[in-house]
This record gives C-alpha cells, structure tokens and sequence, in this order.
C-alpha cells in the first residue's frame, strides 16, 4: 500500500489510520510525501496495489487531479479535496473504520495528535470561507485525551486537532484530563476568541497551551473581519485578565485583495493589544503574500534599524522584499 501526502508539514492523521488499517491487515504500507507532478511519475513506477492519498489545501488539487490522471484508481481524500464541487472522500468510504494511529510513518515524531471534539458551533453562513461545517456539522465530542496519548514512553504532548475545542460538551472534563495528568497541549487549529467565557478562560489559563513544535507558549485564535472586533477583543481582554501574556497569543486574520484595508485596521488593533497577528492569504497575490511578509517578519513593527518600522508604502516600494529596503533613499 503506497501512501501519499500531498502537502502540509506535520503528520497526516488520515494516512496513520489508514497504515494502521492495513498493518493489521498484514499489508505492507509505505508513506512518500509528493509534491509536485514529477515526483508523483517517478514514485508510482512500481505500480503498488493501492494508493492512498491525502491533501489539506485546495490549492493542492491540481496535484490531486494529476494523481488521478494517472492512477484513477488512487483513493483521494482530504480537507483540500472536499471542497465544493468535489466528491467529500471519508475514510469511511474506503473501508477505514479503526481510529487507531500509525505513528510509525513519521519515525521521528515524539507528540501525540488527535480530536477531542469535532464540528462547529457556527454555521457556513457565519463563516463562509470554511468548509468544517459541511464537512463535520455540529460541533461533538470525539476521543479522550487518555485515548489520544501514545503512553509511555512518549513526551506528554497533545496536538489537538479540534476546530472549536470548547464546543466539545465533555470539554471541561478534558481540560481536567490535561491538568491532572501534567499534559502539554497544542490547539493548533485555534481557539474561538468570539467565545471565551470567564470560565473557559480561566480552563485555558490552568494548562500548559503550547505552539507545534511544543517549545514556546501559544495560543492560536482567528480575527477574520472587523466586525468581529468587539467579541474578539472581549475574549482576548479575558485571557489577558486570567493570566494569557498577549504576546502569546497567535492571531491568524485572513487576507484577501478586497478585505487588505480591513487587515491594516486589524493589524493596528492586534499590535497595540500586544498579540501577534499572523495574515493568511486566501487568494494569494503579489500584494497579500506581501503584506504576510511584512507582518510575520515584523517590519511593521519598531526596531533597531528601523525605530519608526517599516510603513506599508515603504515596503510597497520594496516590492515587498526586505533585501530591497537598503536601496531606497532615506525617508523615501
């Protein structure tokens, strides 16, 4: 069985269910990350039994399409393929039942990674851009934090890869479990700032919340439009008040060609509250990668070199390029 992720960094939890799957079959099971068209020509040569393949992004489905093109067929899945207008591939529908992980196709990996919650709490109409709610309807409880740990003698450390955690109706229970048994979590998928209780707060405050890579303090949340900024700001004045340090808080905003002057508004906003806005294009310009560029490498933001920052029109000038910079005049 030849398993294949299309993109994204970090373990696929689909494929380790699917290895798991057919490990306890017997079958031998082998992962190859593919990224590109000619990678796929050379790794399907040797014409596997079945394949497996796997996408986050949409805007990897041209890959995907060209994996069908030539193995139609590879069982294709993924929040990337699922998509409007494409057929949503669960691994229900190909036979996988087990919710047991194959940790072994990521050799190197020491975390655990899991849901304890799966669903929304919100609606399409709410969130147009996000497919969760089509994908997973409302928002329920999945498995334990207990059931998602390795055990010993692997790290206590849980990527949790629920899309509203505190809409789990078990979620305090869980929240206890990571308390009492010393786990460090990561929320990577965020945190619904819009809706944070004293109490969830307070629940968020007791734990070790951590980044990915389970080195630095992290909280992951979304402001995805001003009109969101109240709620928003509501939430992260609460966290700030149980003991949350702002500048441990991860603000992913989208960004799109139309909505840029409402980022610049929002940048402004998370900047002076102390957060860390982090722009994630959603149609991907010269102009919105710029203004990602500018904020996650900090030029906006006051430094030795530049004690006023690096304006918005400067950086424009720059075409967006840091190493650009030293070229314009001074105060141009």
């Amino acid at each position: 069985m030849l398993l294949l992720q299309l993109d994204g960094t970090g373990p696929n939890l689909a494929l380790m269910r699917i290895a798991a799957h057919h490990r306890n079959l017997g079958n031998d099971v082998e992962l190859r990350r593919a990224g590109n068209a000619a990678a796929l020509e050379r790794q399907l040569w040797d014409a596997p039994d079945r394949i497996y393949a796997s996408l986050i992004f949409s805007k990897t489905v041209p890959l995907a399409e060209e994996l069908r093109n030539i193995y139609p067929n590879a069982a294709i899945g993924g929040s990337g393929w699922d998509a409007p207008p494409l057929r949503i591939t669960k691994l229900e529908q190909v036979g996988i039942t087990t919710h047991e992980a194959d940790y072994s196709i990521y050799p190197g990996y020491q975390h655990s990674i899991g849901f304890t919650q799966r669903g929304c709490r919100f609606t399409k109409e709410t969130c147009w851009f996000c497919s969760v709610p089509d994908r997973e309807g409302k928002a329920r409880a999945e498995d334990s934090v207990q059931s998602i740990w390795r055990g010993e003698p692997w790290p206590k450390n849980l990527l949790l890869l629920d899309n509203d955690t505190f809409g789990n109706p078990n979620w305090r229970n869980e929240i206890a479990a990571i308390r009492d048994g010393d786990f460090k979590v990561c929320w990577n998928q965020g945190i619904n700032a819009r809706m944070l209780t004293d109490e969830v707060c307070e629940a968020i405050a007791s734990v070790k919340y951590r980044d990915n890579e389970f080195q630095r303090k992290r909280i992951y949340t979304a402001w995805d439009n001003s009109a969101h900024e109240r709620p928003l700001f509501r939430g992260l004045e609460n966290l700030a008040r149980h003991g949350v340090n702002p500048d441990d808080i991860m603000v992913y905003m989208l960004t799109t060609p139309e909505s840029l002057q409402d980022c610049h508004y929002r940048r402004e906003k998370l900047r002076a509250f102390g957060c860390r806005p982090y722009p994630m294009p959603y149609v991907r310009t010269k102009e919105t990668v710029g203004f990602q560029r500018w904020i996650i490498g900090a030029y906006d933001k006051p430094s030795k070199k530049n004690p006023d920052g690096v304006s918005w029109e400067r950086w424009v000038k720059a075409d967006y390029q840091p190493a650009n910079l030293e070229a314009l005049a001074v105060g141009d």
